[in-house]
């Protein structure tokens, strides 16, 4: 029976040793790789999201980009991007993931193996275009003429 029990407290301590958590961390950085410091959570629409780990196990880890459900995202439990990341001896990786397109709004959330952090694009307000011209005008020319009443 002694054996018996220390034979499943080793297959608990082993088991619950490789099943442990990564203990790095990541965040997103604009543009480049950056440090912890510069982590960016805004981004707009073209540009470039770099996912960035440091204290990483030397392996590979799978990643991925979703947009979050519930109407935070117009992806809602999307995926678009995903990969897989080879990390060095160092434990730090940084990369190119993903561009953000003119369609994507709201909150996103990254993973990379069991670390994940979450950024958002920030609103699309649409340029002065020939619409906005014409109803500028359009009300100009009303005021003029409700001027020239009086």
């Amino acid at each position: 029976m002694k054996k018996l029990l220390i034979c499943i407290f080793v297959l608990m301590f082993l088991t619950t040793s490789v099943l442990a958590d990564n203990p790095g961390a990541i965040w997103t950085t604009k543009g480049d790789c950056g440090e912890e410091q510069q982590d960016v959570n805004e981004y707009a629409i073209g540009e470039a999201v770099f996912i960035n780990g440091n204290n990483f196990d030397e392996g590979t880890e799978d990643w991925g980009i979703e947009g979050q459900p519930g109407g935070a995202s117009c992806d809602p439990n999307i995926v678009v991007a995903n990969g897989e990341v080879i990390i060095s001896q160092t434990g730090a990786f940084c990369f190119e993931a993903y561009t953000v397109a003119e369609d994507d709004c709201g909150v996103y959330k990254v993973k990379v193996g069991n670390k994940q952090d979450t950024y958002h694009i920030e609103d699309n307000i649409p340029e002065f275009t020939s619409i906005g011209l014409v109803l500028g005008l359009l009300g100009s020319i009303a005021v003029l003429f409700g001027l020239r009443k009086k």
